[in-house]
């Protein structure tokens, strides 16, 4: 491998474990400066990757990604990969200049209620702020959103100066380094991510009325790279393709989104960002769809909402699973229930 593609795939494992979203690998150790590195390698896997600064000794099957710098305060940067990346509060993102990459952390509960503002009045208004739609800045743990409730080993464990070993960089303490092989198996609620800045019976108060974060995450980061206008909007974020909304459920955060823009009404996949131009009627069942536990309940308030016959509703909900790639929603009650189980 060159040293070119070396430094390419280094920098896509960086932007996967800032966001939490791993493609290119398993688990993700970051050893601060300080820590000992041969120790936090030895549980690795082929399949695992390991943060160790410039010089540090480590003995590992992981992949080694080797930084200078530090990443752990307000304007700090870590050089790796060829690249520099700034750390920044997520409160303060959108009033700095910005040189290059740049990932936003919470850092406080102050950070975590900005983060919430901004969510809430993308929800109401249909509006999304600079640091959620700015290119170069990538929320850090985005992932968590997903499914904040279920419970796993940990993804992503940071080794502090003192051996400490918390859930990523903003979660709770779970350990030492000499016992890195337990805590590394045992499971914690994905939310432990942010549980070092922001108290847990808040963090499940509000991660159990907000269950569409995850879907509010994708839908900035789809207004960022998909050219929509500020008076375009998102299903979901300040307008609703269906008249009487009242969901039972919510659309799924990886599912195509539906926006209202001036070309009409487009359906914009999160993946591939391909569009795909709809009729109002589609539009309807688009969004019934994903406001509906399953298909039956999908079937019962398309017939009511556009007037139809049982076998035509359920006809023109099958076409829309299928060449649209579109799904039920997840059920509200379900999330509240689960969230509930965890408080």
């Amino acid at each position: 491998m060159t040293r070119r593609a070396a430094d390419a795939r280094d920098a896509r494992i960086v932007v996967e474990w800032i966001t939490g979203r791993h493609v290119s690998f398993q688990r993700a150790v970051f050893c601060s400066r300080g820590a000992s590195t041969a120790t936090a390698g030895a549980s690795l896997g082929v399949d695992d990757v390991l943060f160790a600064p410039v010089g540090s000794p480590v003995e590992t099957a992981a992949h080694v990604v080797r930084y200078d710098g530090d990443f752990g305060d307000i304007g700090d940067v870590l050089h790796v990969a060829g690249h520099a990346v700034e750390l920044q509060h997520y409160s303060a993102a959108a009033y700095v200049e910005l040189f290059g990459p740049t990932a936003m952390r919470f850092l406080d509960a102050d950070g975590w209620r900005a983060f919430l503002a901004d969510a809430d009045l993308a929800r109401s208004a249909g509006v999304f702020t600079s640091p959620m739609t700015d290119a170069r800045l990538r929320l850090a743990d985005a992932e968590v959103f997903s499914a904040p409730f279920t419970e796993t080993a940990p993804v992503s464990v940071h080794v502090r100066a003192d051996d400490r070993v918390t859930v990523g960089a903003q979660g709770w303490a779970i350990g030492t380094l000499d016992d890195v092989d337990r805590v590394l198996s045992m499971p914690q609620p994905r939310w432990a991510a942010f549980a070092g800045v922001v108290e847990p019976g808040d963090l499940i108060r509000d991660l159990t009325s907000r269950p569409w974060l995850a879907r509010y995450v994708g839908a900035a980061g789809l207004s960022s790279v998909s050219g929509l206008a500020p008076t375009d909007r998102i299903d979901g974020f300040g307008w609703s393709a269906l008249s009487d909304p009242c969901p039972g459920a919510i659309a799924r955060f990886d599912d195509p989104f539906l926006a209202r823009t001036s070309e009409g009404l487009l359906l914009i996949s999160p993946r591939t960002r391909r569009r795909q131009r709809l009729s109002e009627t589609t539009a309807v069942v688009v969004a019934t769809l994903h406001a509906s536990v399953d298909v039956s309940d999908a079937v019962d308030r398309l017939a009511q909402t556009l007037d139809l016959t049982v076998v035509k509703a359920r006809a023109l909900c099958g076409e829309a699973e299928e060449r649209l790639g579109v799904h039920c929603g997840v059920s509200i009650e379900a999330s509240a229930a689960i969230a509930g189980g965890e408080a």
